[in-house]
């Protein structure tokens, strides 16, 4: 799948109310589930799901930017290949 296609897919996916809503949801659960962990392993361990909850949206978002910006490169050679846009005189 190329560049553009999966950033609209993870465009879709980040603008998903179910993903998003299922993420938050989790995201409370792993924070309430740290706060009344009674030991340090599970304080970790719970802080390990949160961060990776973080690092989940991160590299979506930056799959997403990547087939923005390889959208605007293609975008961007095709009026080149149009040539310059000369004012008639």
């Amino acid at each position: 799948m190329d560049k553009i296609n999966r950033g609209y897919q993870a465009k879709s996916l980040l603008e998903n109310e179910l993903f998003r809503e299922v993420l938050n949801t989790l995201d409370a659960e792993y924070h309430r589930l740290w706060r009344k962990a009674r030991t340090v392993e599970a304080r970790e361990d719970l802080h390990r799901y949160v961060i990776l909850c973080e690092k989940l949206i991160q590299d979506i978002t930056s799959v997403a930017n990547s087939g923005d910006l390889e959208q605007a490169r293609q975008d961007e050679l095709e009026r080149g290949k149009k040539g310059f846009p000369w004012p008639k005189i």
